[in-house]
């Protein structure tokens, strides 16, 4: 999944946790690997680095779920669509909320979905 286009550069270098809230963590201590999914939590930490418009956070949400789903794992998926819709907004202060390679906390282009 690409959420970026060539007219915007961000302010900060991209840099990614793997899967948040420990869950990376969580399958590399303990499991000894990581999760099956990482891969796509370091899409979706991509795509809020970069930021944009509320539809493409809505369709780098999406992608993670689904990503999430076909690894095996829907009800992980679901749970993390609902924390990264709650928890990404782009006026909080997280480091993982949208936009976060920027300085502002808001949508670029902001469109209604």
């Amino acid at each position: 999944m690409t959420c970026a286009s060539n007219t915007h550069k961000p302010d900060m270098a991209f840099k990614s946790d793997g899967c948040s809230g420990g869950m990376s963590w969580f399958w590399r201590t303990f499991l000894r690997r990581p999760p099956p999914w990482e891969g796509a939590c370091i899409d979706h930490d991509y795509a809020y680095w970069y930021g944009g418009s509320r539809s493409k956070r809505l369709l780098a949400d999406r992608c993670l779920a689904a990503q999430v789903a076909r690894s095996g794992y829907p009800v992980i998926g679901a749970m993390m669509y609902y924390a990264v819709r709650l928890g990404g907004m782009p006026h909080w202060r997280f480091s993982w909320r949208w936009n976060y390679g920027s300085k502002t906390r808001e949508y670029r282009n902001a469109t209604r979905i």
